[in-house]
């Protein structure tokens, strides 16, 4: 072989061998900022869940004096108003058929009112204000409307909606309203309810949807039910304060699902209703905005 031969041969070992190391190197970098991102990722979503988890903590200090406040809260649904415990204090809302859960203004000027950092002067605004008609819920949802004809009948009723559910005997003999629009990050509950069996207490999730996708809101409500299991004793401590049931005898063990939307056009339920009451999800309709829902049970 010819000396220029092996030189050559010398030379592409050299480059192949360089550009070995060259691709390790280069696969270490990846590797090294694939493993901050996600350490970064996880450190991001620890300090997201800590930030909710004292949102919570907030809302349960928030509610002594809501709950302090009932026969106001009374008087304010006899007018379609009512005073949500939200994150950034207390925001008064309509309760109006022609605004389900929307934004209230202030009389003569129009002006949109916001979260007040008191019970009392949320109180204050709502007494002076009227429904804002041009300023509707996000996405002008139908089912605002049943949400709105809960809220309405439970603070008129010392905060109980049991007398609007049907056939729910054997698995709540109790249930009181807690709040809605309840957030955890990016998961929403459209109500939270404290259920009650037999002098024990458990949180009731409620969805209220006005098109009959199952699956979706299987996801949603049990998104929304671990949500709350991982905030602990602070949601527990959040539904005391709200209903003023003992926190000794409120637990997450018996917690339950219920989804409430219209009646099946057929008249029949579904067979996956049926898959979904036997998955322990409870499942009702509803017929009109008088806040009734009765449950089914599939076929």
């Amino acid at each position: 072989m010819s000396c220029e031969l092996r030189l050559q041969r010398r030379s592409a070992r050299t480059a192949h061998h360089g550009s070995v190391v060259t691709l390790s190197q280069r696969a270490g970098v990846r590797m090294r900022a694939l493993t901050a991102n996600m350490w970064g990722q996880a450190v991001s979503d620890s300090l997201g869940t800590a930030a909710w988890i004292g949102g919570i903590e907030k809302r349960a200090q928030l509610f002594n004096a809501w709950r302090a406040d009932l026969a106001a809260l009374r008087r304010l649904a006899a007018r379609d108003f009512y005073v949500r415990v939200g994150g950034a204090g207390y925001r008064p809302v309509s309760l109006s058929p022609f605004n389900p859960c929307g934004r209230l203004c202030r009389k003569g000027s129009g002006a949109v009112i916001g979260s007040a950092v008191s019970m009392s002067a949320a109180l204050s605004s709502a007494e002076e204000a009227e429904v804002a008609e041009f300023y509707c819920p996000r996405n002008a949802k139908p089912e605002h409307q049943m949400q709105a004809a809960l809220i309405r009948h439970a603070l008129m009723n010392d905060l109980s909606l049991h007398d609007l559910a049907d056939g729910f005997s054997d698995v709540i003999d109790e249930l009181v309203f807690v709040t809605d629009e309840l957030a955890a990050g990016h998961i929403r509950a459209d109500i939270i309810a404290l259920g009650g069996m037999q002098g024990r207490y458990f949180p009731v999730f409620i969805e209220l949807k006005a098109v009959r996708a199952l699956g979706r809101l299987i996801k949603q409500l049990e998104a929304a039910r671990n949500a709350m299991k991982l905030a602990g004793d602070s949601f527990l401590q959040l539904l005391e304060n709200a209903t003023g049931k003992p926190r000794s005898c409120i637990s997450f063990d018996d917690a339950q699902l219920l989804i409430i939307w219209p009646e099946s056009p057929s008249g029949r339920e579904m067979d996956i209703v049926a898959q979904a009451t036997a998955g322990k999800f409870l499942v009702a309709t509803y017929a009109g905005d008088s806040g009734r829902f009765e449950r089914a049970r599939g076929k």
